[in-house]
């Protein structure tokens, strides 16, 4: 939904629906494509500074760190939970150059739902994906946004996003997060 709400944002009032641009295009884009252009279409209202309407589920992050969005349980990685984690504690956003600086609370996240006991692995873990040349923390993004696509139509207030060379961040609304 919010999709379309952007699409008409971005479009103007002249279109009465995304139909009028794309056609039967519409329909055959791929998954990818169509969450692409939910992103960049959220990217340019949050840069006009349109704010889309508040999303209809809340995320609730219980003591051990299970990840529900409303009534569903979001079930990724333990890498890419902390990823996630780490960026819901940071509304205002992290720019991955300086994800090292974020390192301590990472591997913090990451020791607690890691299935490994072992401290010296989890750091080495940590540590690698933090590397400059390394795509790891790109792939974990990626692996959080497709989970959060499969329990959402509201993927870009719930996904980890933003413009080249900006701060990562999840839109959503932080009084939508429950740290129990």
């Amino acid at each position: 939904m919010t999709a379309l709400l952007a699409l008409y944002y971005l479009t103007g009032a002249a279109l009465e629906s995304p139909q009028g641009l794309y056609g039967d295009r519409l329909e055959e884009m791929e998954t990818e494509e169509l969450l692409s252009f939910v992103r960049r279409a959220s990217q340019e209202m949050e840069r006009r500074g349109v704010r889309p309407p508040p999303p209809a589920q809340k995320v609730r992050v219980t003591r051990e760190l299970r990840i529900f969005i409303g009534p569903s349980e979001l079930k990724v990685r333990p890498m890419a939970k902390s990823v996630l984690l780490l960026f819901l504690r940071h509304p205002e956003g992290i720019p991955l150059k300086q994800m090292t600086s974020f390192e301590g609370e990472l591997r913090s996240f990451y020791r607690r739902v890691s299935r490994s006991s072992d401290p010296s692995a989890i750091d080495e873990r940590v540590a690698r994906m933090l590397e400059s040349f390394n795509n790891e923390l790109n792939v974990n993004i990626a692996r959080v946004n497709r989970a959060v696509a499969l329990l959402t139509d509201s993927i870009p207030d719930y996904q980890i996003g933003g413009m080249a060379g900006a701060p990562k961040r999840i839109l959503l609304d932080r009084s939508w997060v429950v740290w129990e």
